[in-house]
């Protein structure tokens, strides 16, 4: 995917986010996200908007301590600060190019910032879907071919999600998943060593196909198993769901 795409996504999605935070009201909890209002959700995507937007105007080499994340004055509208972040964070975004080295956590130091416009991308794409669920809308993800890079990302985060916690992943076996819309197919191995993924077709003990959108909201636990085909061990995908969770 093109940079460009990525920050229409941002742009589109914020807007659609603030929307649903509009309709759903800040003291609805959030189904997808069971301990948190809408409050808490609008808090946390701006805070990670103003986080990134802090990485790039520091040039930081390394992680930043959080705490350092600027704040909304005292009686600021929490979703008025949402707004007022995203267009600062767009523009250092589209600026910054590919020999401009910015902290990343998959780098594990300084890292192309390419990597940043497509986290940020999905990011909103996925707390879009939780407003709207607190909304009690039902979400989408527009284009087939950003939904599959949205999974091919989540999949890739898989063995550094796997290295932060001292069980793993709660889970082991393999895993096929395959997008029905657009070209995407990924072959998942989880071990008690290692986490293996690789973009191609085989046979696995447990399978899950369907639209790349429907797909991405079902891994990233925003969306139903409706439209999906689920083939093998059903109990190994619930398995997944239950344990794997952004």
């Amino acid at each position: 995917m093109e940079k460009k795409e990525y920050l229409e996504v941002i742009t589109a999605n914020s807007e659609q986010f603030a929307a649903a935070v509009r309709s759903a009201g800040y003291d609805a909890p959030v189904p997808t996200c069971p301990e948190w209002t809408v409050t808490d959700l609008v808090e946390h995507l701006s805070g990670v908007h103003r986080w990134v937007t802090m990485l790039f105007e520091m040039k930081a080499q390394a992680m930043p301590n959080r705490k350092e994340v600027p704040r909304p004055p005292d009686g600021t509208d929490w979703l008025e600060w949402f707004e007022a972040g995203v267009p600062g964070l767009l523009a250092l975004l589209e600026q910054a190019g590919p020999d401009h080295l910015i902290w990343n956590w998959q780098a594990g130091g300084p890292g192309d910032s390419s990597f940043w416009p497509r986290r940020m991308a999905h990011e909103v794409i996925i707390h879009r879907a939780d407003a709207e669920a607190a909304a009690g809308w039902a979400s989408v993800v527009d284009s087939p071919e950003m939904a599959a890079d949205g999974i091919d990302e989540y999949l890739g985060f898989l063995h550094l999600r796997r290295g932060y916690s001292e069980g793993g992943l709660g889970v082991e076996g393999t895993f096929h998943f395959h997008t029905t819309d657009t070209s995407g197919e990924w072959l998942v191995e989880i071990t008690p060593e290692a986490v293996s993924v690789r973009r191609e077709h085989a046979k696995a003990p447990a399978a899950v196909r369907g639209p790349a959108g429907a797909l991405e909201l079902f891994l990233y636990n925003r969306g139903p198993a409706e439209g999906l085909e689920i083939l093998g061990d059903a109990t190994l995908v619930d398995a997944w769901r239950e344990h794997i969770r952004f």
